[in-house]
């Protein structure tokens, strides 16, 4: 653990951060807990899906069919009072759709309303219940999209934009998941590849009986006993409500990177390190992402712990990279001791 005078933000920011979301985040939690005690396997999914609810920032899932991807999702709906099975069917709510090279805009957007515009000579878009104005957002296989639809992703996900005929449309979405069964190589995916900030690899159960055994207690209960009852409807505006406090203490400079901790020094090996053995470039966006994420993580273990008076980053949030890197194998997590127990 890094001692109090190399923090990397100012501590009484933090505090005041954790006293004024303290229940949103102590929600969050509880949801946390209930996802890993549900799903086998899937720990660093659920971390990874609390990340990107805490910071906004999407999150892409990786790994083969039948993996409980999808499932996760819809788990973490229900239990933020967002149906998943009303897909498409309101605004506000849940969108999810699978990608293939024939998906066109319309179908995530709305198609043009032709009989108005033969009558009334307005082209207009059939928008409601589609992606733009849902708040939760799940497209599968996702690099499988057009030209077209990647190209109006780009804007979606980076600015919470839509252009619509050169109109500029707000989008109502907070929470971005995407899923693919293996990372793409293509270098005209790279730009979408970087929307998604956050990466989980999903695997299968390994074939060990304790595994399986788990595996098989947990999997059955979710399958065919149905999910919690617990719900949290104003968690979705909460976290919302959180991000835009980070802003506004930044914009009065009370939370603002400070220019010398040890804190860079340990985080330079890190992204040195995988960009020397081709893991990821870390690109300057994405490394002050991900500080960002590293904040309200600290943040949320904060109020996890029930102790506000010393929050600082430290190798707990150092192990967060993982969660950013373009490719992985157990080489890479023993050479940044990024699985398993926090570092020394």
């Amino acid at each position: 653990m890094f001692n109090v005078k190399d923090a990397v933000f100012q501590t009484d920011a933090l505090r005041r951060l954790a006293l004024d979301h303290k229940d949103a985040l102590r929600q969050l939690a509880d949801i946390e807990k209930d996802l890993r005690g549900q799903f086998a396997g899937l720990d660093d999914a659920v971390l990874a899906l609390v990340l990107a609810v805490l910071s906004g920032e999407a999150l892409l899932l990786v790994g083969p069919p039948g993996t409980a991807k999808s499932f996760l999702i819809r788990e973490f709906c229900q239990r933020v009072g967002i149906d998943p099975r009303s897909s498409g069917a309101q605004d506000g709510g849940y969108f999810e759709y699978l990608l293939t090279p024939f998906t066109e805009p319309g179908e995530l957007f709305g198609f043009y309303n032709i009989q108005k515009a033969s009558r009334d000579g307005v082209l207009e878009r059939d928008s409601q219940g589609m992606m733009q104005h849902a708040r939760v957002v799940y497209l599968d296989e996702v690099f499988n999209g057009s030209s077209a639809i990647l190209n109006s992703l780009l804007a979606f996900m980076n600015e919470g934009i839509f252009h619509d005929r050169g109109t500029v449309v707000p989008v109502a979405t907070q929470c971005v998941f995407g899923a693919t069964n293996q990372m793409p190589n293509a270098p005209e995916l790279q730009a979408i590849q970087d929307r998604f900030l956050l990466r989980c690899n999903v695997q299968n159960m390994p074939a060990r009986g304790d595994d399986l055994s788990l595996l098989f207690a947990r999997g059955w209960r979710s399958t065919y006993g149905g999910t919690s009852n617990k719900q949290f409807p104003g968690l979705l505006d909460a976290m919302r409500t959180l991000q835009t406090d980070v802003r506004k203490l930044t914009q009065n400079n009370q939370l603002v990177p400070k220019r010398s901790s040890d804190y860079y020094l340990r985080l330079a090996s890190v992204v040195h390190t995988c960009r020397q053995y081709g893991y990821s470039d870390m690109s300057n966006r994405r490394l002050i992402k991900l500080l960002h994420v590293m904040l309200l993580h600290a943040v949320y273990e904060a109020v996890k712990a029930d102790d506000l008076n010393l929050i600082t980053l430290s190798n707990q949030q150092i192990q967060l990279m993982r969660f950013a890197l373009d490719r992985w194998d157990t080489f890479i997590e023993d050479q940044l001791e990024l699985k398993g127990d926090p570092l020394p």
